[in-house]
């Protein structure tokens, strides 16, 4: 991810940890507290600055001598997202517990999540559900469709899909885009008493309004399994390749590979030709799934044999600054 990206989410997840509290409060009293933002302008700047050594010692001694919730909350997303740093999730939950205890939201959420996985301790549904469902009680709204997930599973609470679907459909209503596209996911994925592919596109239709990556593919998906439209999916999936959205890169290409051949030649036009080759190439050259990058390179020599070799550079070139603007480390 761009150095500027990593910034960028950095000052996002720092005001989503914020949102809903007061800045100064703390788990562990009751009395007005300064602005927990004020002491750490330094810090975020030099975070702002991708200059993450002095950025993490700054915060590291608030969090030690202050006990600022801010400054520790920070820290996790330093080992979290591996900032200037290896990724450490087992110190990533350790912060993401102490600003929990002191009441970030986001936080809150994320030390549900460590439970969840097991990232720090063995795995617990239990805990997790009570990390989840402080959060959202500290406005972390989403939380409620993490509750969802377990409890559509039954971990950590009795299997209840409709109670699943009331409790991130509650989120979801609210406006939030992610629970849009966790609930589309629980009537798409989830218990077979509850799946709706209309429904679901229905939601992921209101997450592609704010222009979700993931909401396009998943339209995609239901257009091609459940409608059998192809030509639909093939917009919708192009629609999140050109984002960056990975997973919908081979897909693209499958659909381009397999559009219907011209009429009077038949042979594939040049747009799908030129286009099967775009995102064959770039599927080839970010996908981690053997079994995918095997079916791809017989697809891209079957593309190769009647692409005309002078294509080859300029589509290249469009491969290469489509992987630097979205997938550049």
């Amino acid at each position: 991810m761009p150095r500027f990206q990593k910034n960028n989410l950095a000052m996002i997840l720092i005001i989503a940890a914020l949102t809903g509290i007061p800045l100064g409060s703390t788990a562990r009293s009751e009395q007005p507290q300064p602005d927990a933002r004020a002491p750490l302008n330094e810090a975020q700047q030099w975070l702002a600055e991708g200059d993450y050594q002095k950025a993490y010692a700054a915060f590291l001694l608030h969090a030690r001598t202050q006990q600022n919730p801010l400054a520790q909350f920070t820290l996790g997303l330093f080992h979290q997202h591996g900032w200037g740093m290896a990724i450490d999730n087992v110190q990533a939950c350790q912060w993401f517990e102490k600003a929990a205890e002191n009441g970030v939201p986001a936080a809150t959420h994320f030390l549900g999540e460590c439970y969840r996985d097991g990232l720090h301790q063995p795995v617990d549904y239990v805990t997790a559900l009570h990390w989840f469902q402080k959060a959202a009680e500290l406005g972390h709204i989403v939380s409620l469709c993490s509750m969802a997930e377990l409890i559509m599973q039954g971990k950590g609470a009795p299997e209840n899909p409709q109670k699943a679907l009331s409790l991130c459909q509650q989120a979801a209503s609210a406006g939030s885009v992610n629970a849009r596209l966790q609930l589309g996911q629980l009537y798409l994925h989830g218990d077979a008493s509850i799946r709706d592919p209309l429904q679901a596109a229905k939601w992921f239709s209101h997450a592609a309004e704010k222009e979700s990556p993931g909401a396009y593919y998943y339209l995609g998906k239901i257009h091609e399994d459940d409608l059998n439209d192809p030509a639909t999916a093939l917009s919708w999936y192009e629609m999140a390749a050109s984002r960056g959205h990975l997973p919908a890169y081979f897909p693209t290409a499958r659909l381009y590979f397999n559009a219907p051949a011209a009429d009077q030649t038949q042979m594939p036009t040049a747009e799908n030709l030129a286009k099967a080759y775009l995102w064959l190439s770039a599927t080839r050259q970010l996908s981690k799934d053997s079994n995918e990058k095997h079916t791809v390179e017989s697809m891209l020599r079957k593309v190769e044999q009647i692409m005309p070799a002078s294509w080859k550079k300029d589509l290249d070139q469009k491969v290469a600054q489509h992987i630097s603007t979205f997938h550049h480390d």
